[in-house]
């Protein structure tokens, strides 16, 4: 068993049986929902609400059983606090303390958030990318590079199988009238920033260290490719090995200073995303090299079994 697989087993023993099953109840729901109304756009006094307001938008009179819903989320989900008009008084039905949303209860409150998971209407695919017309050896492009928007995901894929992927509330697609081009605008933000954090050793989801390793040849779509797991969450998926120059200091000004602003072009259209940019330098240790050419001049990026840029070169056509 891996040092990682035993930490994800002790981290699983210390856990609640059960952390949502005070949340099976439609009132403490209700709870979570009316202070969660109150919490968007406001600020931390603002967002805590008074005693009876809050029991008078439950729409609960017996006091004892709305003080028996709280405290099944005081301390959990809620927190008490002092409203903007008054002062901690220590006793709980005072119009002058209240309650608000803890950090958990918020992000708890949004995810159940009915209207910002509504059902939508799927969109696409469309075709974002033809198929090479050359007919190299090992070339993968032999289909279209598609785009489509379901179950809230947006996803790029090539005949059945999923390249990227990325979760784009229904909320956020509906603001921008559902169309693909703005939607893969936004899901190449997201996923790029959801790689980052993996490429700087955290979890997107919950903030753990990640694992970072360079898959076995061939194993995957890609030739070159990496996986990231965490203790947490278990595996994160991978991508091609390519996308550390996304972030990478060396590979942005180079770009920058040649027209190109990586983080204004779609990931998926850059060259160095590809196994044509990647030379294997060697088998033990694993070592691969990035390589990106514009107006004839190059950069050289050599990555490590952890998937890091451990040596930058560049070669200028005029040098």
């Amino acid at each position: 068993m891996s040092k990682q697989d035993e930490t994800h087993e002790q981290n699983a023993s210390n856990r609640p049986v059960d952390p949502f099953k005070s949340l099976g109840n439609e009132t403490r729901l209700e709870i979570l929902r009316v202070l969660y109304d109150r919490t968007r756009g406001s600020n931390a006094r603002d967002a805590t609400v008074s005693y009876s307001t809050l029991r008078e938008a439950v729409g609960v009179r017996d006091k004892g059983n709305f003080n028996y819903h709280l405290r099944q989320l005081d301390g959990q989900f809620l927190e008490r606090g002092t409203t903007a008009t008054g002062t901690r008084t220590g006793d709980e039905s005072a119009d002058e303390d209240g309650y608000r949303l803890t950090f958990a209860g918020f992000e708890i409150a949004k995810v159940i958030d009915m209207d910002a998971w509504r059902s939508h209407d799927p969109r696409g695919p469309v075709v974002l990318e033809d198929c090479d017309d050359d007919d190299r050896a090992g070339s993968r492009r032999t289909e279209p590079l598609k785009a489509v928007y379901e179950d809230s995901v947006v996803e790029l894929r090539r005949s059945e199988t999923t390249l990227y992927a990325h979760a784009v509330r229904p909320t956020g697609a509906a603001d921008r009238g559902m169309r693909m081009d703005a939607l893969l605008d936004v899901t190449s933000t997201l996923w790029r920033g959801t790689i980052e954090r993996i490429l700087e050793g955290i979890c997107p989801y919950c903030h753990a260290r990640v694992d970072r390793s360079l898959e076995p040849d061939g194993s995957g779509y890609w030739r070159h490719s990496f996986t990231a797991s965490c203790p947490e969450c278990g595996p994160l998926g991978g991508s091609h090995v390519g996308v550390v120059l996304l972030v990478h200091p060396a590979a942005i000004s180079f770009c920058w200073e040649r027209g190109i602003d990586l983080t204004e072009r779609r990931f998926w259209t850059l060259p160095f995303i590809d196994d044509d940019a990647v030379t294997v330098v060697s088998e033990e240790p694993r070592r691969l090299r990035l390589d990106v050419e514009l107006e004839g001049d190059r950069l050289e990026a050599v990555v490590d079994d952890a998937v890091t840029v451990v040596e930058v070169d560049r070669y200028d056509a005029d040098r």
